[in-house]
C-alpha cells in the first residue's frame, strides 16, 4: 500500500516504502494473481484517526509505534466468521512480513476467523493476498506527513485513480466519522478487486461527503 505524505498532491510511494520511512522493513510484495474471479475489498485504517477517535486502541501496537496506515482485512467474498477461534499459522519469515502492515496480533486473529477461514486458502495464502495488494497499492501523500489536512473527496479518489492504473472511481469506498466538532474524518478507505484487477465496490458506504478531514495526529 503506498502512501507518503510530503504537502504535495502529485507524488507517492508504495506502501512498502511507507513502512521502511517509518523505520520497518518490509519484505517485496507481487502483485495479487493468484486469485482469478470474484469480489475482493482490501480494508485499510487510518491509524492516526481511529487512535484519537477510540480510546479503547490507545495500547495498540499501531498507536503506540506512530504508523499512519495499517490493514485491517481483506474480504475475499467466501463469507464470514468461519474461524471459530482458529489461530492463523504463519511461517516466523511470513509472520515478521505481515506484521509490517497488520501489527496487532488481535487484528490478524480477527481478520483471519473472520475473512480467511471462510475461504480455500491456508493462512499463509491469505495473508500473502493481503501483502500482495497493499504492496502494490498507492495511496496520496497526504495520509502520511503526520499533519492534519481537510481535502475534498473528489480530489483524494481523482489521486487515487490517476495513481493506480486500472483504478475508477468505483473501486474506492470511503469510511469517516464525526469528530468532536461534527467533522468528518476519514477512518477507513476500502479498495476493491476483481481478481488481480480493481473492481467496483458493491454497497458502499461512502459517508465522508464533499470533503473531510485526514488526521496526521497532532
Amino acid at each position: 500500500m503506498n502512501s507518503h505524505v510530503t504537502g504535495k498532491v502529485n507524488t507517492a510511494v508504495g506502501f512498502g516504502a511507507l513502512l521502511i520511512m517509518q523505520g520497518i522493513m518490509m519484505l517485496s510484495a507481487q502483485a495479487a494473481n493468484t486469485v482469478k474471479t470474484g469480489q475482493r475489498v482490501l480494508m485499510i485504517e487510518m491509524t492516526p484517526a481511529l487512535c484519537s477517535l477510540q480510546p479503547t486502541r490507545a495500547r495498540m501496537r499501531q498507536c503506540l509505534e506512530g504508523y499512519s496506515l495499517t490493514v485491517s482485512g481483506l474480504d475475499m467474498g467466501y463469507g464470514e466468521r468461519c474461524g471459530r477461534g482458529s489461530e492463523p499459522r504463519l511461517t516466523p519469515l511470513q509472520l515478521k512480513v505481515v506484521n509490517r502492515i497488520m501489527p496487532d496480533t488481535t487484528v490478524r486473529s480477527q481478520t483471519w476467523q473472520r475473512y480467511g477461514a471462510c475461504s480455500p486458502l491456508s493462512a499463509s495464502s491469505y495473508f500473502r493476498q493481503i501483502t500482495n495488494y497493499a504492496g502494490a497499492l498507492k495511496l496520496p501523500n497526504e495520509l502520511n506527513t503526520g499533519n492534519s489536512y481537510t481535502v475534498t473527496k473528489s480530489r483524494f479518489i481523482s489521486q487515487m485513480t490517476r495513481l493506480n492504473s486500472g483504478m475508477s472511481t468505483a473501486s474506492v469506498d470511503l469510511i469517516c466519522q464525526e469528530g468532536s466538532r461534527r467533522q468528518s474524518i476519514l477512518t477507513d478507505i476500502h479498495v476493491c478487486y476483481e481478481g488481480s484487477e480493481f473492481g467496483s465496490c458493491y454497497g458502499k458506504t461512502d459517508n465522508c461527503g464533499s470533503k473531510f478531514i485526514i488526521s496526521g495526529g497532532r
